[in-house]
C-alpha cells in the first residue's frame, strides 16, 4: 500500500510539474489575471459592505467561477495554439490579447465599484468618475446617431422578450 501511495504522489508531482513547465511562457499572463480577479473580488466586496449590503456567497462563487472559466479559456487557447504548431510569438500575442480584453472589462467593473464607494463631492470621485466615463466610452453616447442606434437596440431587445 505504501508503494502505491508513493507512486500516486510521484505521479501527481510529475503531472503538476509538467503542466507548470508547459504554461511557463504565459506565466506572466496568469499572474496578471490572478491580480485582476483578486482586485475585482476585493473591490466588489468592499463596495457591497460600504453600501450596507451583506456579504453574498452567491456573488463570491460567481466571481470565482468566472475566474476559473477565464483561466481555463486562456490555458485552452494556449494549448490549442501550441498543438497547432503556431509560432511562439503569435501564440503569446494571442493569449496576451485575450488577457488585455479581460483587463479592460474587469478594470471597468473595478472602477465602477471604487466610484460607488466614494462621496459625490470628493475630488477623488470626480477623478474616478472621469476615468469610468472614459473606460465606458460614455462620451460616445452623446453623439446623436449613437443615441438613436442605442434606442433602436433597446426597443429590439424589449420586443424580443
Amino acid at each position: 500500500m505504501s508503494d502505491f501511495v508513493t507512486f500516486v504522489k510521484a505521479a501527481i508531482i510529475g503531472i503538476v510539474s509538467e503542466m507548470l513547465a508547459f504554461f511557463a511562457p504565459i506565466e506572466g499572463n496568469f499572474i496578471a489575471m490572478v491580480w485582476l480577479f483578486a482586485l475585482n473580488f476585493l473591490f466588489g466586496m468592499l463596495a457591497d459592505v460600504l453600501a450596507g449590503r451583506e456579504f453574498s456567497m452567491r456573488k463570491a462563487i460567481a466571481c470565482i467561477s468566472h475566474a476559473t472559466l477565464f483561466f481555463a479559456l486562456c490555458a485552452s487557447l494556449y494549448g490549442i495554439g501550441y498543438f497547432q504548431h503556431l509560432n511562439g510569438d503569435v501564440l503569446g500575442q494571442c493569449v496576451s490579447s485575450f488577457c488585455w480584453i479581460l483587463v479592460y472589462c474587469y478594470s471597468t467593473n473595478i472602477v465602477r465599484n471604487v466610484r460607488s464607494m466614494l462621496r459625490n463631492d470628493a475630488p477623488a470621485y470626480r477623478a474616478v468618475d472621469l476615468l469610468y466615463n472614459a473606460l465606458t466610452l460614455a462620451f460616445v453616447k452623446t453623439l446623436p446617431f449613437v443615441a438613436e442606434i442605442l434606442k433602436q437596440r433597446k426597443e429590439e431587445r424589449d420586443g424580443n422578450k
